[in-house]
């Protein structure tokens, strides 16, 4: 089989933590896993479970974007002995027109100790794309086989601060809600032959969160984010150079809906085609790594 539509690197699909950030662009170009999104500290979900945002995306160059986001869980296997359940998570302006993508995810994942951080370990596949038929192609991704292989990723998780309940008005109604405000700044440092060029991205995320809400906990989260860049010669330290804003993007989402019932008819179709799954492996630190003959 050849894999011509829908295709994105595994990395990519698995990079993204939470609601998809595309702006303008094609939906078929902005396909995104909500793996991320989940609450994996409530119990296990149920199977047939969804819950449907609405997202609205914006930049400081005037640009504006508005599509909806909808999670899903699909179904359930056991795959190489593990029990497992599929996401599935469709993003656009409608559930005809969306992008959609499809995601194996361990049971194991709720006995983590920081499922926020660590929950890419606990996925086994992922959608590669479709081949010409339509039938989904999966990559596999092998878990971690040992306890070192688990990256460090507590630096990432940032400052996280409680700030109280509000009542937050949506088209389920108004809900009450938990309110939390993550602040996290993570540079990144290339060293150059004569400088090193550091590029900064400085996020503030508050979030709504509700149990009311299935899934993933959330009644409403905005976000900004600011991407700077600073330059400085080598030997001298970072904080002889400013910071220069280079732009700034802002989201908003709201849930809007949620229910039970879900099916998906793309695992249907790979289930009853015996879709393709192509091999894959851990890179290092146990971090998923895209297929070597991904293109």
């Amino acid at each position: 089989m050849t894999s011509r539509r829908a295709i994105a690197p595994v990395a990519a699909v698995l990079a993204v933590l939470a609601f998809a950030t595309a702006l303008l662009a094609p939906v078929a170009s902005a396909r995104v896993s909500a793996v991320g999104l989940l609450d994996y500290k409530r119990k296990p979900f149920k199977v047939g479970e969804w819950v449907r945002y609405k997202v609205d995306v914006s930049t400081d160059q005037g640009l504006e974007d508005a599509n909806l986001q909808e999670v899903r869980v699909v179904g359930e296997d056991v795959y190489r002995g593990e029990k497992c359940f599929w996401v599935e998570t469709w993003y656009g302006p409608d559930s005809v027109k969306a992008s959609y993508d499809l995601a194996l995810v361990s049971f194991d994942v709720f006995k983590d100790p920081d499922p926020d951080l660590y929950y890419q370990l606990y996925v086994r596949m992922v959608l590669f794309g479709l081949d010409d038929e339509g039938i989904p192609e999966m990559v596999e991704l092998k878990p971690a086989s040992t306890a070192a292989k688990r990256p460090d990723l507590l630096s990432l998780r940032g400052k996280t601060d409680s700030l109280g309940v509000e009542r937050v008005t949506t088209d389920k109604g108004a809900i009450d809600a938990n309110v939390f405000e993550l602040k996290r700044k993570i540079q990144n440092p290339r060293q150059m032959a004569d400088s090193t060029v550091n590029r900064i991205t400085d996020m503030t995320r508050k979030m709504w969160r509700s149990t009311k809400v299935p899934l993933t906990s959330l009644v409403k989260e905005t976000e900004v984010n600011h991407r700077l860049i600073q330059s400085y010669a080598v030997g001298q330290p970072s904080t002889s150079a400013p910071e220069i804003p280079l732009n700034s993007l802002f989201r908003t989402a709201t849930v809007i809906d949620w229910g039970t019932g879900a099916k998906s008819e793309m695992l249907t179709t790979w289930r009853k085609h015996r879709g393709f799954v192509r091999p894959n492996s851990m890179g290092p630190n146990g971090a998923p790594v895209e297929d070597a003959a991904s293109p």
